[in-house]
């Protein structure tokens, strides 16, 4: 189902009923670019590479939003579907909501248009969001501008410079209260202005005449208005908060999503997820932190359970099954033994089917994760001396690959483990090498090369890492050198 700001707010009370009954959720995430900064290289740490993903990635936008819940029958023995497609785009509600500024990737848009991404759709329609501490500031903020007015400011003095122009504008109020025309336009002011008008009104007409600003048009300024009964200005002023609560509920937007995702406590499946996950937290709950240590305790305290789809495809018990862990191509594996294909209840209205393909649209590939998990959950259980038909996600089977994040283009370090201490691979085989600038690749291949092939990682013009591909061959480097 495709989801924009017009109809966000149904489908959010949709879902508050819908992720109670959900056996698992997955999740996929489209961005405006990848990285701004320097590479990750073969023998970073998951700590260097957390860090180049906060500061060469944070600054793209996370456009798309994939969720597919899953819910399983027990009547039927089958999962239901729903998967909902979100376009997500920083709108700002108000002068004091965030402006927004963020990078874009040419590679990553053109990929994105040549996927069938509407832009047009995101731009204008895209769903807003704003992080728990900008709702907090925009909250306090209208409740200090409900105070001001009804209780007003201290009085200001009016320099004499200004005098003329505030005596002007209250001979306009003045023959406007006592004319038959229904508002008075004050021609635009500035800020110091503004506050004298609001002060001399409230003291020489209270209970006459209203001033407000009129921020959906600014060039109109200031509006008089003549004040009703009491019980009409009371009603006023009623539907104007809870017209400010609701614009501030719509800012919030997609964030209050996540926010219901995260208190549901349910498994979170995705694939490839550790980019998708840092986006998340960063855009919809706060800036991630400067420490490692602190960046997995945030992501598991707001999702203890989560499974990298991407983890269980590359460890022993299915490496060798799947030969290739891109998500097309696992959908293609898992339609062919020894796999099954799972069968799947599709919501009305709120489902996709395999047959439509549309690779890189954040719902459709939310549910093609959804169905490999199910499908190599599935193969696990069928592997247990009592096969088990239908792996439910809170079986202990699946416990080894739960909150594990895969790492890509770092050798040895298959993971991020979030409860526990990474992987601590040996790296013996690993040298650091100093040698002239003049040097090229050719020169460390050939001066390792009674050793067999190397991995070279460059620092610097001067200074690499070398990793034998044949790691028993490094006690003999160490001799050598």
């Amino acid at each position: 189902m495709e989801v924009t700001r017009t109809n966000f707010q149904e489908v959010l009370k949709e879902l508050e009923e819908v992720l109670k009954n959900a056996t698992f959720l997955s999740i996929d995430g489209e961005f405006t670019g990848l990285n701004s900064g320097p590479d990750a290289k073969p023998f970073d740490t998951p700590a260097q590479y957390y860090n180049k993903l906060k500061y060469g990635s944070m600054d793209f936008l996370f456009v798309q939003f994939g969720l597919s819940v899953f819910t399983y029958d027990e009547i039927v023995g089958k999962y239901n579907q729903r998967t909902y497609n979100f376009y997500v785009f920083p709108r700002p509600f108000n002068r004091s909501a965030p402006d927004c500024r963020f990078l874009c990737q040419a590679s990553s848009i053109v990929f994105l248009a040549t996927n069938g991404f509407d832009f047009n759709k995101l731009f204008r329609f895209g769903i807003p969001y704003l992080t728990t501490n900008d709702e907090e500031k925009i909250s306090k903020k209208i409740e200090e501008m409900q105070k001001i007015r009804e209780d007003g400011l201290e009085l200001i003095p009016i320099s004499s410079d200004s005098k003329p122009q505030i005596e002007e504008i209250c001979a306009k109020i003045d023959e406007f209260l006592h004319s038959d025309a229904e508002e008075l336009i004050i021609d635009r002011c500035n800020a110091y202005i503004r506050r004298i008008i609001y002060q001399e009104v409230r003291m020489r007409w209270q209970n006459k005449i209203r001033i407000e600003y009129n921020v959906d048009d600014a060039n109109r300024g200031l509006i008089a208005y003549k004040m009703g009964t009491k019980a009409e200005e009371e009603k006023r002023k009623a539907e104007r908060r809870e017209k400010e609560i609701m614009e501030l509920k719509e800012a919030v937007g997609l964030s209050a999503l996540l926010r219901m995702i995260a208190d549901s406590g349910k498994l979170i499946v995705g694939h490839n997820m550790l980019l998708d996950l840092c986006h998340i937290v960063h855009q919809f709950f706060g800036p991630l932190p400067d420490n490692y240590a602190e960046f997995k305790s945030l992501i598991h305290g707001l999702f203890p359970k989560l499974l990298d789809t991407k983890v269980l495809a590359q460890s022993e018990s299915f490496k060798e099954l799947i030969p290739s862990s891109i998500l097309n191509h696992m959908l293609d594996t898992i339609n062919k033994s020894p796999f099954t294909m799972p069968d799947v209840i599709p919501i009305k209205n709120r489902s996709y089917s395999i047959s439509q393909k549309i690779y890189h649209e954040a719902g459709y590939d939310a549910y093609i994760t959804g169905l490999c998990f199910i499908a190599m959950s599935n193969y696990l259980g069928s592997l247990q001396s009592e096969k088990i038909s239908m792996v439910d996600p809170s079986s202990p089977l699946l416990n080894p690959f739960l909150n594990k994040l895969i790492i890509v283009r770092i050798r040895d370090y298959p993971y991020i483990h979030l409860v526990e201490n990474d992987p601590n691979p040996n790296r013996d085989h690993v040298f650091h090498i100093t040698f002239p600038s003049a040097w090229k690749t050719a020169d460390i291949t050939q001066l390792f090369s009674p050793f067999g092939g190397v991995l070279i990682s460059w620092l610097n013009d001067t200074s690499a890492y070398v990793g034998l591909n044949r790691r028993e061959q490094s006690l003999e480097t160490d001799k050598t050198y």
